[in-house]
């Protein structure tokens, strides 16, 4: 299945006619706190990467906490435009569509999004080949919003 900007323009538009995407009040504090979060997950779960074998479906729980964290910056980042969602795929639409310029992949966000409902709702593991096809991006993501982020929180204060 290939995901497509179109994709995109549509399940925006879904998320926005069914008050999915609402309005909420810019919140700093709660922004900061996320962001704590999200770093101390990554560093905490890169801190126990070296000790898991190739072999291990323990790369299951790698790319869930990274998922977590990415999912906890884009909450955050959205919190900015005073903008809340219902749902990660709501999230990952509202970030993508109005926030061209931090150059997030729709279809990355997706992909991962799918990968870790299969784990989380029908018990799929992962091997750390699957993980490595997807660490890069993770990465990218997470530091291009996380820089972002601090960018943001140094003008507001």
């Amino acid at each position: 299945m290939k995901i497509t900007i179109d994709d995109l323009n549509k399940t925006y538009k879904l998320c926005t006619s069914t008050g999915s995407i609402r309005e909420k009040s810019v919140d700093i504090e709660l922004i900061k706190s996320l962001t704590i979060v999200a770093e101390k997950g990554l560093e905490f779960i890169n801190s126990k990467t070296k000790d898991i074998p190739k072999e291990s479906t323990d790369w299951t729980f790698v790319f869930r906490d990274h998922y977590e964290s990415l999912r906890g910056l884009i909450e955050a980042y959205l919190l900015f435009d005073g903008i809340e969602a219902d749902n990660h795929q709501c999230k990952n639409a509202y970030i993508c569509f109005k926030h061209p310029e931090l150059e997030l992949d729709w279809g990355f966000l997706e992909t991962i999004r799918l990968k870790r409902n299969a784990i989380n709702y029908r018990g799929q593991l992962l091997k750390y080949d699957d993980w490595k096809m997807l660490k890069l991006k993770f990465e990218l993501h997470t530091n291009a919003l996380k820089k972002e982020i601090e960018k943001k929180l140094k003008e507001k204060s």
